[in-house]
Parts: C-alpha cells; structure tokens; sequence
C-alpha cells in the first residue's frame, strides 16, 4: 500500500470529496428488434487524443476512426481522470474520481461496484479482453466480468499484448455467447504503448528519412526514457535531438495505424452482422502520453494536457446523430452513466460523473463551466472552465507546491503565472478564488467517499502480471 497516496492532504486542499448522489438514469433505448442496446467499450492505451486523424492530426494514421466520427458524436474537450493505466481505468469503471476510489499503482482496490457488475445484474453478457499489465487479472478490474481475458493462448512470455492477439479472442467469444442476449464488452489494447516495435512495413512508412540511432523498441518505461534524456541527449546537437523525438512520434502514430487497422476490420464484421446498429459503441483512451516535444520529457504520470486530453467518439445505433462535433467539457467518469442511462439501468450513488446523453440529444450544456479533477498519487489538477487550470504536487515533507496555468494564453503549460512577477498578484486572485469553491465542493462529498471507496486487495501483482509490467517499462508496480 502507498502511504504517501493513503495520507494525501495537499496542503492548502482538503482530502475529503465527493458530490451530491445523482439522478438515477432516464428510460433505457431499444434496438430496432425492440430488444435492449448491447454496449461496446474501446479502450486505445495510451492513445492522444490531438495525434488522430478525426481530430485534425497532420499524419492521416486513423482512416477507420475518421469514418467512425461520421456516424458518431466527437467529443473534442474530453479528459481523463488519471495519467496512470490503473486508476484512469478504475475511474472509468466507477464513474469516480480518483480520490474516491483510492485505486494506484501499488495500491490496488476492489470497488463496490463495477460497470460490469451492474450490466451482468440486468441480465446482459460481460466480456473483457485486455492487454493485461495494469489490466491483468487480480486487480479488480475483473469484477462483473463473466469472461476476463488478460493473457494470449498458449502464452509463454511476457510482452506488450495487442489487437492482434485480443480481437480473435472477443471475435471468438461473440460466436460462442448467446445471442440473445444484450452484452458488454470491453476490450483494451496496448499496441500504441512503447516500446514502438513496429511491422517493417509500418516502420517504413512512418519512418522513412530517419537517420539516427534511436531504437524505439528498446526504449521504454522512466528508467529508460530518463536514461536518454540524461545521458543521450546532452551529447546530441539540438537538431539531432529534434530528429529523434520527430522519429519517436512518428512510430507512436504507427502504432496508431496499426490499431485503427485492426479495429476496423473487426467493427466492419459487426455492422455487417447488424450487431452495431444494435450497440451503442464507445472508443476512448485512458490517458495520452508525452513524446519530448513540447517539453524535454517522454511518458505520461504528469497531468499535461498532451497526457490527459483523450479521444471520445460515441456511435449510436444506425448512426444517429453522425458527424456532431462537441466541445463540450467531459471526462471519462462520464462514460458508465452514459452507458448505463441508454441501457436504463439505475446509476449508484456513488457515481460522479453525469450521463452525456442529454449534451448528445442537445437538452443541456454545461457553457463552459464544469468542475474537472485529474490525479496521480501526489499530484492532482483540477479546473472550472478552458483556462485556467491548478496544479498541486504535494512533496515529501508534506507541504504543497501550486501552480496556475493560463491555458489559453499558454497551451503547452510552459510557464505557472507564479513564475511571472507581472502577473503574480493575478494568480494569487484567482487562486483565491478557485481554491475556496473546490475545498466547499470536496468538503460537502465526505460521506459518499466513505460509503464508496474500494477495499484493498492484498498481493494483488502476481509474478505473470509483474512480468507483463516489466515488459511495458514499468520496473515496479508503482514505478511509471
């Protein structure tokens, strides 16, 4: 268990939270049989959202999701809840902020509810094929899952599981399960993840010009990623630098390539079986990843936007309401009382997200103003609009280090205003201003959080979960 995480306080914030319990949700839709909607979740680790062709990235890598925006709503302002695997996934999950549902790497908890869970209670098959790693069986995110499959056939070593492997696997399960029957499955890749080890032919597309000696697929995780920047980069001029992390992005939007490809062929094999039109589909990422161009760092655990803005694309069944574009501010905690509001099941208490069904059939707009909140262990966002975005890093002595960001004057959050004398006084106002409202906020949720927050689950990393976690960089269960 992390102490550090179980004793946050933030200084200036206070460590109760939580939200007033939500409306349940309205009346579930019927497929065209008059049947319940099936419900299919798509999980791109760790996938940006600004690196996709529907979202005007300049690489066209995602030929599949731009057809995909044109028979689904785009949401454009979305954010995750975490820039971590685990609790990103266990906030999407719950529908909880991280500081309810407590889950962390090295800190792992079986929640009192799960989106699984409450379908399998209304009658509907659950299914889930992850990439395993912090996905990986005996982490709680198996709970309400009738089949969870976190591991290849006949696997005998550890390594970064993708579509390839996990599709035939689901496709195999769709034609075995009953067919009369609403699902939901849940299916989670890490083939845009390091390390980049592309096909030669992707390689070759997404790389040609480079001439540097860069291996992308020896290069993952903090250790490795530090190394570079610490022993690699000094000896290199600033245009051999540059060409590396050009070379770094380029096979990240491989990696994208190679997911849209896969991910296409395996939804074109459910429209033509009619199941899609009879799915409400969801594709969306847990976290993005920083790639050392905005700033000298690679990998994700911060709380830049490059980490936390994420892709959303919801497709109704026979694509109603195909090609809207939303700005309007979501999150990922949004996406189970979505879900569940269109299968008319009741939303627990505990929930703190808000179904987006309404902002899609135009009834409400939350006009700019929403609380958001992001959170790595000591390291927690929050923000009411587009602009202005606070960050607190709590240290190791327990006091409070805070930052404010004028997202729109300075996008790639490159200066806090406290930095700047000329506009210190201004950041110290609003911070006046914002803090007070947040702390009333988390102080009124203090219950809930108490009634919701998960259980721990003891020796939760087995050896073949620790293998897979060393595979994807990540030395320790709570090391990046």
């Amino acid at each position: 268990m992390r102490k550090r995480f179980a004793s946050l306080v933030f200084g200036i914030l206070l460590a109760s939270c939580g939200k007033d319990e939500p409306a349940p949700g309205g009346p579930g839709s019927a497929a065209a049989d008059g049947g319940p909607l099936s419900v299919i979740l798509v999980s791109l680790d760790p996938c940006r959202s600004d690196r996709l062709t529907p979202y005007g990235a300049p690489e066209q890598n995602s030929p599949f999701l731009e057809v995909l925006a044109r028979e689904s709503i785009t949401f454009t302002n979305c954010i995750t809840q975490s820039s971590n695997t685990g609790p990103a996934h266990r906030s999407l999950f719950t529908g909880q902020y991280v500081h309810r549902h407590q889950h962390q790497p090295g800190q792992y908890m079986r929640s009192p509810y799960s989106w699984a869970g409450l379908m399998a209670a209304a009658g509907y098959e659950t299914a889930a094929f992850t990439g395993g790693g912090f996905l990986g069986e005996g982490l709680g995110f198996e709970d309400g899952f009738q089949t969870y499959v976190s591991k290849d056939d006949n696997r005998n070593k550890a390594y970064r599981r993708g579509f390839a492997t996990i599709l035939p696997q689901a496709d195999r399960w769709r034609a075995g399960r009953d067919a009369n029957k609403p699902f939901f499955l849940f299916m989670h890749t890490y083939d845009i993840h390091c390390p980049y080890d592309l096909p030669e032919a992707l390689q070759e597309r997404f790389g040609a010009g480079y001439d540097g000696d860069l291996d992308v697929s020896a290069l993952c995780g903090r250790e490795e990623f530090d190394r570079y920047m610490q022993e690699t980069r000094p000896a290199l001029s600033e245009e051999a630098f540059r060409k590396d992390m050009d070379y770094l992005l380029e096979m990240y939007d491989g990696g994208i390539a190679m997911t849209d490809s896969q991910l296409g062929a395996f939804m074109s094999q459910l429209k033509a079986d009619g199941t899609l039109d009879r799915s409400v589909l969801i594709v969306t990422s847990d976290h993005g990843e920083s790639l050392g161009r905005r700033r000298p760092y690679l990998g994700h655990n911060h709380l830049w936007e490059e980490q936390l803005k994420v892709p959303l694309v919801i497709r109704l069944p026979h694509g109603e309401r195909g090609g809207v574009v939303s700005q309007e501010p979501v999150m990922l905690i949004d996406l189970l009382p979505t879900a569940l509001d269109y299968a008319g099941i009741e939303l627990p208490a505990g929930v703190q997200g808000e179904s987006l069904r309404p902002l899609i059939e135009g009834s409400k707009s939350y006009r700019g103003e929403r609380l958001r909140i992001s959170q790595y262990n000591e390291r927690l966002s929050f923000r009411y609009d587009d602009q202005w975005k606070v960050h607190v890093r709590q240290g190791e002595d327990g006091q409070s280090n805070v930052k404010l960001f004028d997202l729109v004057n300075d996008p790639p959050e490159l200066f806090s205003l406290f930095a700047d004398p000329s506009r210190a006084a201004e950041a110290q106002a609003k911070l006046d201003e914002l803090v007070p409202r947040f702390q009333q906020w988390m102080n009124a949720q203090k219950d809930l959080d108490a009634l919701y927050a998960g259980q721990i689950i003891l020796d939760a990393v087995s050896e073949e979960v620790a293998a897979d976690l060393q595979a994807l960089g990540y030395i320790e269960a709570d090391d990046e």
